[in-house]
């Protein structure tokens, strides 16, 4: 039986990759309904399952329409709606960037078969998501005594505000013009910036991982591209495992495609729905160190795909 939707926040740049995920893998949605704390006549309809949705207010919604909500945007008028929402009964995943998230619930991953009865699934950040997914299925195994993370971060993760920041920069810098009120704190176009202040990806990894002690650093630089997270991690485990062990553990993961290719993220991070790993490690047969080299569109494989795979969770009760 399809789920009435609300999508609150559809001016961000992740409710596009949302409803298309969505639409690609069928999800059953009776009506959609797209809110936005903006004005909602200067936002562009959309196709959604060969119907035009108009955007609506949030301000004037009746979340009574809805059964289950995706909260992506990030004004503070969303935290109205996200208790409204959860007043009416609706299930609600939230999306939003960590400073707004609700801070009352716990994190969601649906590989770690949490429970699906609550009403409220907070998702964690698309890195999070790509590292969690990555690093869980060796805690069978053994314990991971060091992570240690470099992400070079596209400028999708700042949503459409992002990728027109650098598509202006660029055009600027082509034409010999100045460049004026960068998003960025110095020029990005045909640079690397680093990404100053705490990761949130060692706070949600210690709440995912509450029983690990994975001693994980992270560094996080800002690469001037539209698409495409690329991600080095040194792991070191435990106790050491036959190489054939780690490829075969790598290989298992869904969504994950083990790789020798030369992977970037114009060619393998940009609008993919899979991550793609490269293993590198030495020559010997058992593994205690190895590197592995990451690449995945966040849009596509972090927040919005674990949101999706819940949601498929959340239905299943409904369409039986």
């Amino acid at each position: 039986m399809p789920m009435n939707i609300a999508v609150a926040g559809s001016e961000e740049l992740i409710s596009e990759n949302l409803l298309e995920l969505l639409q690609e893998k069928q999800f059953p949605v009776g009506k959609l309904f797209l809110l936005t704390a903006l004005d909602a006549e200067d936002q562009d309809s959309i196709r959604f399952n060969n119907q035009t949705i108009y955007v609506q207010d949030l301000a004037s919604f009746d979340w009574s329409q809805a059964e289950l909500v995706f909260l992506v945007g990030n004004a503070d008028e969303y935290a109205a709606a996200f208790s409204a929402a959860e007043q009416n009964g609706c299930k609600i995943i939230d999306l939003r960037n960590i400073e707004h998230k609700s801070s009352l619930h716990g994190l969601s991953l649906l590989a770690q078969k949490e429970e699906l009865e609550s009403s409220v699934h907070v998702c964690p950040d698309d890195l999070t998501v790509l590292i969690a997914h990555v690093i869980q299925p060796f805690f069978d195994e053994t314990a991971i005594t060091q992570l240690n993370i470099v992400a070079l971060e596209p400028v999708s993760v700042h949503g459409k505000k992002g990728t027109e920041a650098l598509a202006r920069e660029t055009a600027h810098l082509m034409n010999g013009r100045p460049l004026e009120n960068t998003l960025f704190s110095s020029q990005l176009a045909f640079n690397i910036l680093p990404v100053l202040g705490d990761s949130h990806l060692v706070s949600e990894l210690q709440l995912l991982f509450p029983k690990e002690k994975l001693n994980t650093s992270v560094t996080l630089l800002q690469a001037p591209v539209f698409f495409g997270t690329t991600v080095v991690a040194d792991i070191v485990l435990e106790d050491a495992l036959p190489k054939e062990d780690i490829t075969r553990i790598l290989s298992s993961i869904s969504n994950v495609t083990l790789s020798d290719e030369v992977l970037t993220p114009v060619t393998h991070g940009s609008n993919q729905n899979k991550v793609y790993l490269q293993l590198i490690a030495g020559e010997q047969d058992e593994l205690q160190t190895f590197r592995l080299l990451m690449i995945a569109d966040p849009l596509r494989c972090g927040r919005i795909q674990n949101a999706v795979s819940l949601a498929e969770q959340l239905v299943t009760p409904v369409m039986s």
